[in-house]
């Protein structure tokens, strides 16, 4: 059974709050941004399937190692203690020693990352507030009375004939974010039952 994540609240800096759902796109976002060098695949790559490596050839390594000594012998201990330090030793050994050559340049991306985030944060902010203020306004309750009244009480995605006004939303159908000359514009507004005004959702804030 799959564990609900809570959607808390990160203080990114001072009046500076976002969820961390959020945070997480916004993170991932900044991350394609930062593109990683190529010693940080590389590192990636082994602590992926560099253990995988060392597994599969083992077996050949030790049986080698050991045949190269004790031809007769099939099963020496050389062939086991060789074997033990090529599927657990090196692997471990040589992610110690990639971390340790990595941590400077995977700390520099991460500082870039967070500073891309609080810039990312600070943009959405400014957006949230700016999308308040609009549909606050005087122009915004009165062109959306007028669709109301011109289009009817029917949501224009599934149909349906809303009856309780609190499900009436009014849609821009290409995003206010996008087309702001558009904002206020009869021939880019629709309306929506509240339903299929969230699955359509407000991408445009992230």
């Amino acid at each position: 059974m799959k564990k609900n994540i809570p959607n808390e609240l990160l203080f990114l800096q001072n009046n500076l709050i976002v969820t961390t759902a959020v945070e997480k796109k916004l993170r991932k976002q900044a991350q394609n941004e930062i593109p990683k060098t190529s010693s940080e695949e590389i590192g990636d790559w082994f602590h992926r399937w560099g253990t995988l490596f060392f597994w599969a050839s083992g077996y050949f390594v030790a049986r080698s190692v050991s045949n190269a000594f004790f031809p007769l012998d099939e099963w020496t201990p050389l062939f086991w203690y060789v074997l033990l330090a090529w599927c657990f030793g090196l692997p471990w050994g040589n992610m110690i020693i990639i971390d340790k050559i990595l941590a400077k340049p995977r700390k520099i991306r991460e500082k870039k990352i967070s500073s891309i985030v609080i810039k990312l944060a600070q943009e959405r902010k400014k957006r949230i507030e700016e999308s308040i203020k609009f549909y606050s306004s005087p122009e915004w309750f009165n062109i959306r009375t007028q669709v109301i009244k011109n289009k009817g009480k029917i949501c224009a995605e599934c149909g349906t004939n809303i009856i309780d006004d609190y499900n009436i939303t009014v849609d821009h159908i290409k995003p206010r974010s996008k087309y702001p000359e558009l904002s206020l514009s009869l021939d880019n507004l629709q309306v929506l039952c509240r339903s299929c005004n969230s699955r359509k959702g407000a991408r445009d804030l992230y």
